[in-house]
């Protein structure tokens, strides 16, 4: 079989979309090898999976965010020429859309969606984002051979909004870290004990919450460990500082800044608890990351986190303070629970792999295949 992946994805800063893009691809060539792949990097094809961006794609990128208020205006169309010249050619049997909008092709193609936040909150989303997704995704939907989503709730929020008949989308769960490989020369000050929250410094994540959850913890707990905030402030983050600032946090709270992958085992296993408040999440890729580190986690029993964490972590109401502040405390002073906690965490984490998750993807598209021709 010979595929065409959109992998995109893998040319910006990784968070989810490019995680996912990143594991699945590398777990299709290793468990596939007669297969052929063909990567598509918005101007040119290749069989090569990067890691990182080339020097060059990531200068204009940052450049044309500079430079333009509304930078896939240009960019997008720019992508989708250089992807109508070049996927003929390519001869692929299936086309595999990534990150939700398919680029033009003439044949099957998979789309991957990962969840619906832009319609359900769309003010947790910059600007360009939501005039990107209502410009091209609604109008596109069609042209999907099938989609794939990466829990039961997308799959529920995809049928129900845009009316796309459950039959034509298949859930599939990501994998943890397998493929990571852990940086050698790993040299972060990390405190000895401190709480972690991983993931991008914005709205949806409920940051402010738990920051106040935190503030009330530590005013009852005063050798409450601090609170490592690792991640990239990438839009609408300055409530999260202020909250900071007004809580007077500064000394508690320790801001890191984007985690390369491979300092990211460093990060979970040393944590004595991974915290992921959101308010809305597709799957929740940190917290089984966490998981399968073996970290006690404390997330929200809202959406899809349910699903991957099942009975292995502290579920809690994204908006009940008090509750996140009892849930501080009782992970800190009790051993046995967080003992517990993490037993349960790294059982839980074995049931999900990437190699489960090729293997249910090629399926799609072998099924796809035999319904198209």
């Amino acid at each position: 079989m010979r595929v065409l992946f959109d992998a995109f994805p893998l040319l910006a800063p990784k968070s989810g979309v490019g995680y996912y893009t990143l594991n699945l691809l590398k777990a299709m060539s290793r468990d596939y090898p007669l297969d052929e792949h063909v990567y598509f990097y918005g101007r040119r094809f290749s069989k090569e999976i990067l890691d990182n961006a080339p020097a060059f794609d990531a200068g204009l990128r940052k450049a044309l965010k500079k430079c333009f208020p509304k930078p896939y205006r240009i960019t997008q169309p720019i992508k989708e020429m250089f992807f109508r010249l070049g996927a003929g050619k390519q001869n692929a049997d299936i086309y595999h859309e990534l990150n939700y909008v398919p680029l033009p092709y003439n044949g099957p193609q998979i789309v991957t969606v990962f969840d619906m936040s832009l319609i359900r909150y769309p003010e947790t989303h910059p600007k360009d984002r939501r005039a990107y997704f209502e410009s091209y995704f609604k109008k596109r939907l069609a042209n999907a051979s099938h989609f794939i989503t990466i829990s039961d709730f997308s799959k529920k929020e995809l049928t129900e909004l845009y009316d796309v008949p459950p039959e034509k989308v298949t859930t599939i769960y990501l994998g943890g870290l397998e493929f990571t490989k852990e940086n050698p020369n790993f040299t972060e000050k990390l405190p000895e004990k401190y709480f972690l929250y991983l993931g991008n410094l914005e709205p949806r994540k409920n940051i402010p919450m738990l920051l106040r959850a935190y503030a009330e913890a530590k005013a009852k707990e005063k050798d409450l460990p601090k609170l490592v905030l690792a991640g990239s402030p990438t839009w609408l983050s300055d409530e999260i500082f202020a909250t900071i600032r007004d809580k007077g946090l500064g000394d508690s709270v320790i801001v890191k800044g984007y985690v390369p992958l491979p300092d990211l085992p460093h990060y979970y296993r040393n944590a004595l608890a991974f915290l992921f408040p959101s308010k809305y999440e597709g799957f929740g890729l940190p917290v089984l990351e966490a998981m399968g580190e073996g970290t006690p986690v404390i997330t929200s029993d809202s959406t899809s986190l349910p699903e991957v964490v099942g009975d292995a972590g502290l579920l809690l109401p994204c908006d009940e303070e008090p509750l996140w502040t009892k849930a501080l405390l009782d992970v800190f002073q009790n051993d046995a629970l967080r003992e517990d906690l993490s037993k349960s965490a790294a059982e839980r984490a074995k049931l999900f792999s990437w190699g489960q998750c090729a293997k249910e993807t090629r399926a799609v598209y072998e099924k796809t295949l035999s319904l198209y021709f």
